[in-house]
């Protein structure tokens, strides 16, 4: 063992009397804490404002942490602001038990060769997996969404209210989809708008999966000098996507093989 040590051990502990604490005169500063509180333009401001102000105008420095315990003496503290959320972090998933019950909705961005940015948007059925809609435009508007959305309907032939009741488009909390003329249009068309959660694009995974295979099968592999030429290759790999390409989570069947087989089941039922 150390000498150190020891002589440690053996020496006699040292009795330490605390010295009671004195605090400077505050009575001054309280006064100038109180005056650029009640400030008509300081009536936000926190402890740490009022520290900084103290040093700005009368040039005291003083411990941010003395300059709370005199506000919080005095009163003069503000309340912290707690947002509440507008809405819930997750909704439900989507489990449909047909087409044309549930729908998602979405966009993704894409550019030329000369950095020319377009937009493409794209509705599917949760159910069948189809892309039922979708738009290429240099724009992303509420107007561009509404076309996709009215391309779908018209491909599943549902064009009154009665035939959209039961079906439901979830989307994303962005401009367009929240846009008074959007919403407008599905009330009109008879369908439910449905809005996914706070910062949770899982609650979209349907329409957020089948984007990155168009952008990992087409969009990346390829570079598209004009519009037209982005437009007419997105279009024939739609029709691909739909006709041809086999889906896992379908048993390995085409959308529209899958769509044949639940039309056939309901009209058995």
């Amino acid at each position: 063992v150390p000498v150190s040590t020891v002589g440690r051990w053996a020496k006699a502990p040292v009795q330490r009397v605390p010295r009671a604490r004195r605090l400077p005169e505050e009575t001054d500063l309280r006064e100038k804490i109180k005056a650029l509180c009640l400030e008509p333009r300081h009536g936000t401001f926190g402890y740490r404002y009022i520290k900084a102000l103290l040093k700005r105008v009368h040039g005291l420095v003083v411990n941010r942490k003395r300059v709370l315990r005199i506000m919080r003496e005095m009163g003069l503290t503000q309340p912290k602001i707690r947002h509440k959320e507008a809405r819930p972090k997750r909704v439900e998933k989507m489990r449909p038990t047909g087409p044309n019950r549930a729908w998602q909705i979405d966009m993704t961005s894409l550019r030329l060769s000369d950095m020319t940015p377009l937009f493409l948007i794209l509705i599917i059925d949760c159910y069948t997996r189809q892309i039922l809609g979708w738009n290429l435009d240099r724009r992303c508007r509420a107007r561009e969404w509404t076309a996709a959305v009215r391309m779908a309907l018209e491909a599943r032939g549902l064009l009154t209210k009665e035939a959209c009741e039961n079906l439901t488009l979830r989307s994303d909390n962005g401009c367009q989809p929240c846009s008074k003329d959007f919403r407008a249009f599905l009330s009109e068309a008879g369908m439910t708008g449905q809005y996914t959660g706070y910062n949770a694009p899982d609650d979209n995974a349907y329409v957020e999966r089948v984007i990155r295979t168009v952008k990992q099968e087409e969009i990346w592999c390829n570079s598209y000098d004009k519009f037209s030429e982005a437009s007419k290759a997105l279009e024939e790999y739609i029709n691909y996507y739909n006709h041809q390409r086999i889906h896992s989570a379908l048993g390995y069947q085409t959308p529209d093989e899958a769509n044949a087989a639940a039309i056939l089941t309901l009209a058995a039922a």
